[in-house]
């Protein structure tokens, strides 16, 4: 769908075809894209010879070669509103808005994982997992100097869950990651998020006792 915005301007030495009054105006009228009646951009223009008397429409091509010279240089010289790209200057700004939350959300996670805290929850993606549910999880329970204890949760979610479910939980046992290893599974796109702290009756400090059912391996082995 496209609305229309039109400016009306007075033209010189130029009689109606149909009342001969010289009273006409050229109308420009520009066609623009928006959403929900919020313009986007301005695609074209349309000229249009309006007597102001009888009301006459009069195409350019209807009228003699100098009033539409004379039109045209009309057209030309109407400068299209700005306001007629607010719906672009808009989207613009909201994409750099959340570029600019993004950026900010991956320094906090970045922070995170150079200084590792117990009971941290990473959120990570499996990317070869065949169903939806790619999202696994890993605790931290310990944190030395050069390396971190992760926990492994049992089930996968098909979303980064802030609760676990009734029946899911963390093994008692862990994994030994070496620090260096986080910056490198961040970049690979396998760390999705990092959780620092989390409400008590969330499930995070639930343990679950180990089976031989596949395990998530935070190094993705």
């Amino acid at each position: 769908m496209e609305l229309q915005s039109s400016q009306r301007i007075p033209l010189s030495r130029s009689k109606c075809i149909s009342c001969n009054v010289e009273n006409t105006h050229v109308v420009v009228s520009a066609s623009y894209a928006h959403i929900f009646w919020v313009p986007l951009f301005p695609y074209k223009k349309k000229l249009t010879i309006v007597c102001a008397n009888c009301g006459m429409d009069t195409k350019p091509k209807e009228v003699s070669l100098e009033v539409k010279q004379m039109a045209d240089q009309l057209k030309s010289s109407v400068r299209i509103p700005f306001y007629m790209f607010s719906g672009t200057g808009i989207i613009a700004l909201l994409i750099g808005i959340f570029a600019v939350i993004g950026f900010m959300d991956d320094k906090k996670i970045e922070g995170y994982l150079d200084e590792p805290q117990v009971n941290d929850i990473y959120y990570l993606y499996d990317d070869e997992e065949t169903s939806e549910y790619k999202f696994y999880l890993g605790k931290v329970i310990d944190v030395r100097a050069d390396s971190v204890d992760i926990q492994p949760n049992t089930f996968h979610y098909n979303y980064k869950s802030t609760r676990l479910e009734p029946e899911d939980g963390f093994y008692g046992f862990y994994y030994t990651v070496h620090k260096s290893r986080f910056s490198e599974l961040f970049d690979e796109n396998v760390i999705r998020h990092v959780m620092r702290g989390f409400d008590s009756g969330a499930g995070f400090e639930r343990e679950i006792e180990y089976t031989e059912e596949g395990l998530p391996d935070p190094e993705g082995k």
